[in-house]
Formats: C-alpha cells, structure tokens, sequence
C-alpha cells in the first residue's frame, strides 16, 4: 500500500479510508460537540494543517490529529454535502514516519506542545467563513474561540492583503499587524508597512505614529468627563479593539470639557460646604508651588463628654454584634463625626480649597488654605512674629522630639517600617525616609519560570500611585495584625537583596537550599531554542544514554531539536518511549546549565 502513497519527502497524501487512529494518540475519547464544530471549520476554512502518521505493516495510523480525522470522516459519511462548493479533502495531507519511537515524541509533542495555527492563516479562516455568511457566535464555535477573540481576528481580516500577507512571511509581528489596523486608511496602512519592514520598530511606536493627538479612555481626563458626554459635546472616537479601549481624537474638546466640569464640581463642593473659595486645578494632584505662599488650617479636634464617650463605646459594641436599628447607626455616626471634630464656620468662612482630579482616586478635595493677611497699603510692612529660619528650628526639634518618642516604640516603628516598605504608599507620603530598590529578576524572554505569586505579582507593571497614607489607612494595615506585617516586612526586605562578591548570596542558596528547578525548566522558547544546535546535541547526549538514544536526532533542524529536548524534560511519555530508568529521569529533572548552578564559595 505505501507504493501508492503520492510522496513528497515524508508528508504524503494519503486516502481518507485507509487512515485510522493510533494507540499511541493521547486523544482516544472526543466529544461528539467538539468533533461536529471541527467538522464545520473544516468544511468552511478547509484543512489547515496536516495529520501526523505512524506507517505500521497494515498501514497508517494517526498519532496526531485525532479530531480532525474524525471531523474528516464525518464528512464523507456525509458525502461532502455540507456546503454546495465544499471541496472534498481525499486524500489527506499526513506526515509520516516508520520508526517508532519518532512517533511516539511525535504524539507527545502534538499533544504537549502543539504549533498553534499561524495567525496569518487563521484569519484567513474566520474571513471565509465570515464571506460565507457565518456569524461571530458561529465562527467561535467553530473554532473553540470566544468571540472576543475572533472579533480581533476579523479586525485583522480588515487589513489589505500585503499586511496579511507580511504577517504569514513572518515579516512584522502579530503585534504590529494589530497596531496596523488603526490605520485611517489602506494607503496609510500600506505607507506605515512599508517604513516597518526590516526595522526594529516597537508596535507602541506605530501605535502613536497612526493615532496622534488621541487621547484613551482610560485617561482621567475621559474618565471624569465621560465618554457619552465627549461624544454628546460632538467629540469623535475610534475603538482599539486590541487594547480594548477607545481613543478621543479631540483632545481640545476634551480639555474644555474637563476644565468646566471641574469648575463646576468645585464650585458644588465650596456651596455644599460652606467655604470662601475653591479653585480646579487641572493636574492630577496640588503641587507645593500652588499652596507654598498660603496658610494651611487643619480641623479642630472634637470632644464628648463622659456620657457621651461611654454611650459611643456601648454602640460600638453593638454596631460589632450587628445588633444596631437606623436610629442607633444614626447616633452613631453623630457622635463619631463629634468625636472626630472639623473644621469650625469660621474656618470655612476664610479660607478655601483645591479640587484636582486623579488617576485613583478620580475627583478629589484638599482642604483647607488661607490666604496670608494683607497689609493696608500706605502702611510700613511689619518684622513677622518669627523669623523663616526659627521657624524652620522649631520645626527641626518638634521632629526631634516625635523621634526620641518613637526610640522606645519598637513594635510601633516595625509596623512603619512593614508598611513604608510593602504598602505602597505613594513615595513622598512614607512615614519612614526608606527608598527599597527591587532587584531585576525578569529574564527577557520568561516562558519555562514561574515565581512565586507573591513575587511574580512585583514584576507586573504599576502604574497606580498607591494610598496617601493617612491615618485611617495606616490603622487599617495595623490592624492586619503582626503576621501580616512579617509578612510584608519579610517579602520587601527579600526583594531587595542582591548578589554581592562577598559570598553571601551562595551561602545562603546552600544554606537554605535553593533549587533553580524549582521555579524553572528548559523550554523551547525560554532556553533551548535560544541554544546553538551543537550545544543541544551534547545535552541529548549527556541526558539520554546511548543504547536508548534516538540517532535521528542529530539530523534534525536546530528547532526540533529544541521542540524534542523540551518534550524530553517535560514530557513522560517521551522518557517512556525512549525506555529511560528512574535515575535517567531524576538526571533531567536536576539538570542546570552551568550559569545557573551556584559557584564555590572561595576565601
């Protein structure tokens, strides 16, 4: 039978009804859904990449792309009547191999690190069966896909053929062709393509370049003045699927309409609560220079009487035991409000306060300030009461004697030392004068390392400028109580400790036994892709013994043999076939390069 096989190098075309499924296929069980929206891809999109065969003396048997060959036989059975212009896929593409053992890395490899489809083609995919007349829904269900995902991959569909075209030869990225697409037009898509081709050119850049003087959604400006009410104003927008967001292209409107709307909401503050003056101030916070030449007021502390304080304590209690009715939360909040005290009515009868507009916080107030008293004109200008330089003096010993306080307070400065350094306070608002600086632990490409949560989540960018650090916050942290700030303490001191030539860091690695393993392993595109083809002959050599080694090895191309090491170190079924013992195994799972492993410690 194999004579009649149409070769072409070890991909053959073979008839449908002489394939069927291998042992060997990890995919024994389908169910029929899956198998029916396999089917109807395949019927509209065509066959998009081939099996993978194992030639046995009584013929082929499939090792990899058990539901496609199912999907195939389904429609035969149908007589390729499923669409009018579906064109019957007999005989069907397969690759094949007669040594057993390359079929068995095979099958784990398709089941274990299967090649995704080529962006390229599976665009091409969603567009026929969007011409076809399918919905979003349909092609999702098709293809396994949410439709969020097919909806980026019809946007792409949208791009002229040369960029797709760019994209399938490998010419710009997945993510330049996504940054193409917000193109005015085809030409100036094809203009932009043109300037990209063969330069190192990020996507963000050509993000910017094909969309200047916009503005996202996300900004705060938008976010406090409203999408509906930028567009309302007749402001104009276009949706960047791919960072799922939408861009103002008028950025003047914008600005006009943030400005009013934030003196509007200043002017409501200062009405609603009684003060002299408010003033918007655009930026995202109140810089010094703004209220250097001003007199700050702060509130004036309240106070309850015995009864009072014993009444607030006794609905405390019973706030705690969720036993309190509308009137008793009522008197409640009336006496902590009391308690807490405020600013007086004259206070707010003499001076004013600033509204802005953050990122985290959205609209926010600083209050309050006063303006210095003016002198009668005409009039000598008075010796202030105290000199700038006394007073700078007394403000030194006032911190002075905060400090000598807080020398006898060692739980108290733990719990600010936990808090400035793993609370992410905002950096002018730490209590404590401590810069930690994180060392850099990301490799550039991390596929194959895995750190811990807690501190993978550090190397995510932040671009939150954290809490204030107001008094109520801190007690808040406080009261996560003592293992929580350990905690905090022990994981910022942590990732702050770096490698010095004092042999610290590889003590303490034996110390403590630290296993690279643990948190990386060799993967194709982390490590063993990036390798020479020389370097990975030696390491199948040193990892697989020679009277179980695949010889063929050495003839594959530098990316097989990085797909097969990856298979080797974590696959099982790869060390199965290849007959490997225990102690072969536990050699694999220890093994490091030698810029991983820790050096003698010398001296």
């Amino acid at each position: 039978m194999a004579k009649d096989f149409i070769s072409r190098g070890d991909l053959r075309l073979i008839p449908l009804a002489e394939l069927r499924l291998s042992p060997l296929n990890s995919r024994q069980e389908i169910a029929a859904e899956e198998v029916e929206a396999m089917a109807e891809s395949l019927a509209v999109a065509g066959l998009l990449q081939n099996l993978i065969g194992h030639l046995t003396p009584s013929g082929v048997e499939i090792v990899g792309g058990g539901t496609r060959l199912r999907a195939l036989q389904r429609l035969a059975a149908e007589g390729w009547s499923r669409h009018p212009d579906l064109i019957p896929i007999d005989p069907v593409p397969v690759k094949v191999t007669a040594d057993l053992q390359e079929a068995v890395a095979w099958a784990g490899t398709e089941n274990s690190a299967r090649s995704a489809l080529h962006p390229a083609d599976e665009v091409r995919a969603y567009a026929a069966m969007r011409e076809r007349g399918a919905s979003l829904s349909r092609i999702a269900r098709s293809f396994a896909r949410s439709e969020a995902h097919v909806e980026r991959r019809l946007k792409l569909a949208d791009l002229p053929a040369e960029a797709l075209a760019a994209l399938r030869a490998n010419e710009i990225s997945l993510e330049m062709a996504k940054a193409l697409t917000l193109a005015p037009s085809g030409a100036r898509c094809l203009e932009v393509l043109t300037s990209v081709r063969g330069r190192d050119v990020r996507p963000e850049q050509v993000r910017r370049e094909l969309t200047p003087g916009t503005v996202p959604s996300t900004d705060r400006r938008a976010v406090f003045v409203g999408l509906e009410a930028y567009l309302a104003a007749g402001g104009t927008s276009q949706r960047d699927l791919f960072a799922d967001r939408t861009l103002l292209e008028d950025e003047a409107l914008l600005d006009r309409l943030f400005a009013e709307k934030g003196a509007a909401e200043a002017e409501r503050i200062r009405a609603a609560e009684g003060w002299e003056w408010a003033t918007w101030v655009p930026e995202e916070y109140v810089s010094w220079t703004v209220t250097q030449k001003l007199v700050r007021l702060y509130p004036r502390p309240g106070k309850l009487s015995d009864g009072e304080e014993a009444e607030l304590a006794a609905l405390e209690e019973r706030e705690a035991e969720d036993a309190l009715d509308e009137a008793g939360r009522a008197r409640l909040t009336e006496l902590e409000a009391r308690r807490e005290g405020g600013f007086t009515d004259a206070q707010r009868a003499s001076a004013g306060i600033f509204v802005y507009c953050s990122s985290r916080d959205g609209l926010s107030v600083e209050r309050a300030y006063q303006q210095p008293r003016a002198v009668p004109r005409g009039a000598a200008e008075a010796a202030p009461d105290l000199p700038q330089s006394l007073i700078e003096d007394l403000h030194r010993i006032r911190l002075g004697a905060l400090q000598a306080r807080l020398m006898d307070q060692s739980e108290l400065m733990l719990d600010l030392l936990a808090w400035s350094l793993g609370g992410g306070l905002r950096p002018w608002a730490r209590p404590l004068a401590i810069s930690p600086t994180d060392q850099p632990i990301a490799p550039e490409k991390a596929d194959g390392t895995s750190y811990p949560p807690r501190l993978a989540a550090r190397l995510e960018p932040n671009t939150s400028l954290g809490p204030d650090g107001t008094p109520a916050e801190f007690e808040a942290f406080r009261a996560q109580g003592k293992k929580h700030r350990n905690q905090i303490l022990t994981e910022a001191l942590a990732r702050t400790f770096c490698n010095g030539s004092s042999g610290l860091s590889v003590a303490l690695a034996r110390q403590l036994g630290v296993e690279v393993r643990r948190i990386w392993t060799p993967t194709a595109q982390g490590f063993l892709g990036r390798c020479s083809a020389g370097y990975l002959d030696r390491l199948w050599s040193e990892l697989v013994p020679a009277a179980e080694a695949d010889q063929s090895f050495q003839k594959l191309k530098k990316g097989e043999k990085a797909k097969r090491l990856e298979a080797l170190f974590a696959d099982p079924a790869t060390r199965e076939a290849l007959g490997l013992s225990r102690a072969d195994c536990a050699k694999i799972d220890a093994w490091v390069p030698a810029e991983l492993g820790w050096p003698e410690v010398t001296g």
